[in-house]
């Protein structure tokens, strides 16, 4: 009694290669087009560098200012009893 278990091993292989091509086109293709997009707006340049000062830069500096500043401890005496 012969067994059939690489046929459907092999079948079911290519096709989840098939769903990973797939998957990579479908990727390729709206990458792609966003970078002809950037190209081709020239607003677009705007809205990448302000999206990335928004996100790793803050818009103002801080909110409160130090109003001091930070001075050395006096020095420590030790004085003895006789």
């Amino acid at each position: 009694m012969q067994r059939d278990h690489d046929s459907s091993n092999s079948t079911g292989r290519s096709g989840s290669s098939n769903q990973l091509a797939s998957l990579v086109v479908i990727n390729g293709i709206i990458v792609l087009a966003l970078i002809v997009f950037a190209l081709t707006s020239p607003s677009a340049s705007e809205w990448i560098s302000a999206a990335a000062q928004a996100e790793f830069v803050g818009s103002d500096g801080p909110a409160v200012s130090p109003t001091h500043i930070a001075q050395p401890a006096p020095a420590m005496r030790i004085v003895k009893s006789n």
